[in-house]
């Protein structure tokens, strides 16, 4: 193998690569889009968030966030929100949950569902746009229910619908709640970590109040604090 393809393979290799999303900047992310786009903003709603390889690979300061999500800030996302609007912009979306005649429609799955007359989400519309992403935050304001979002069996789970769109690797994504489900409360706690898991397996589930994120699973061991008050 000649230098120059040795040397273009190390280029290439410098250019995939791209630092672990760690705990401390989910939280800078979550806390930033927080304080600074959902400020107020009680009842449910989901969003999906990333950015470019260089800026995850740099740290993700609070001041790189912030410029990063200039635009998204100035967009009006929780009155489109309030208005069960879904908020795409370009390196976010976001939506509350809807209420149909015999179910609700979570927050969560309506950034993971095809939009009307298109074989498209939200997310997978978002993934496809420049830049490429190098890191995602997934975040709901509650932990995504046990019944629906988290059941591996269910229909209508996310777990499945994740695995249709094309994520940055492992461990650059994370998926952040800050409460716990009220109805998930009164579940059975194995039953709600098992479901956990099978999402943890397949995005880094978190659980984030203010800057200060708790991984949920560490080598498979839970972390009480992601369930208890």
């Amino acid at each position: 193998m000649g230098p120059a393809i040795l040397t273009s393979l190390s280029l290439l290799s410098c250019v995939l690569t791209v630092t672990p999303l760690d705990q401390q900047q989910v939280g800078r992310i979550t806390n930033y889009i927080e304080q600074n786009i959902f400020k107020g903003l009680q009842e449910q709603y989901a969003y999906f968030v990333k950015f470019s390889t260089d800026e995850c690979n740099k740290g993700l300061s609070a001041q790189a966030i912030s410029d990063a999500l200039k635009e998204d800030k100035s967009a009006g996302i929780p009155e489109k929100v309030r208005k069960k609007e879904i908020y795409q912009g370009n390196l976010m979306v976001a939506a509350s949950y809807v209420k149909e005649k015999r179910y609700d429609i979570h927050s969560e799955s309506r950034l993971l569902n095809n939009l009307p007359g298109s074989t498209e989400s939200p997310i997978s519309n978002l993934l496809k746009k420049a830049p490429v992403a190098g890191c995602v935050v997934f975040f709901s304001l509650n932990s995504p229910c046990v019944q629906t979002c988290t059941d591996p069996k269910g229909k209508y789970n996310i777990i499945d619908k994740l695995n249709r769109v094309n994520l940055p690797a492992p461990q650059s994504r994370a998926f952040a709640y800050s409460k716990v489900f009220e109805r998930d409360k009164k579940r059975p706690e194995d039953e709600v970590w098992r479901n956990w898991e099978a999402l943890n397996n397949k995005i880094s589930l978190h659980r984030c109040n203010g800057n200060n994120c708790i991984k949920c699973f560490n080598n498979g061991v839970r972390d009480a604090k992601c369930y208890k008050d």
